[in-house]
């Protein structure tokens, strides 16, 4: 007799169970794999981002920027512009010679020296004038030596300030990057 057929015959009801499979299917895990790479890709960009921001250093003013006419405003400014084969010097823009020339010769140094310096001294005796400040507008081509030397012969000649113009595009980057 089987053991259903003696449960029934007793009266009793049987206890049904079911049967256990032999087979356990593998669990995929291809979708979760997927969400934590992108869950890493998420975090590990915020991180960089996060090590980017800009933060001010104690005891740190950063320079300002400001428009062309607060420049012009404030006529104690001398402008001096170089060119990739020339450099202007003043309001009349005098030619005093070509970049290279600046970096070359010690005699053009010294020029540059002697009539900032003089322009400098007018600048600071005339009151309606403000303080004497150097504007340098250089192309994009001219190297960081010709700048470096500038900014030298400037603070030596008793400016005060130095700005440089920059073009006001927000969308710089992407300029340059389509252009190459």
């Amino acid at each position: 007799m089987r053991i259903l057929e003696k449960a029934s015959a007793s009266g009793k009801k049987a206890r049904v169970t079911r049967r256990i499979s032999d087979e356990v299917q593998a669990l995929s895990i291809t979708s979760l794999l997927d969400i934590l790479t992108i869950v890493l890709v998420f975090l590990i960009k915020n991180i960089s981002l996060d090590a980017q921001k800009l933060t001010v250093p104690e005891n740190m003013t950063f320079p300002t920027t400001m428009t062309v006419e607060s420049l012009e405003q404030n006529m104690g400014t001398t402008v001096i512009k170089v060119y990739p084969d020339q450099i202007l010097v003043g309001v009349d823009n005098i030619y005093f010679g070509k970049p290279e020339d600046l970096l070359m010769e010690p005699k053009k140094r010294a020029d540059l020296h002697e009539f900032l310096s003089r322009l400098s001294l007018e600048i600071e005796e005339d009151e309606n004038r403000g303080e004497p400040c150097l504007l340098v507008q250089a192309d994009e081509a001219i190297t960081a030596q010709v700048i470096t030397a500038i900014v030298e012969i400037g603070t030596g000649s008793y400016y005060k300030y130095v700005y440089f113009s920059t073009l006001k595009d927000s969308n710089w980057l992407e300029n340059e990057a389509q252009q190459l």
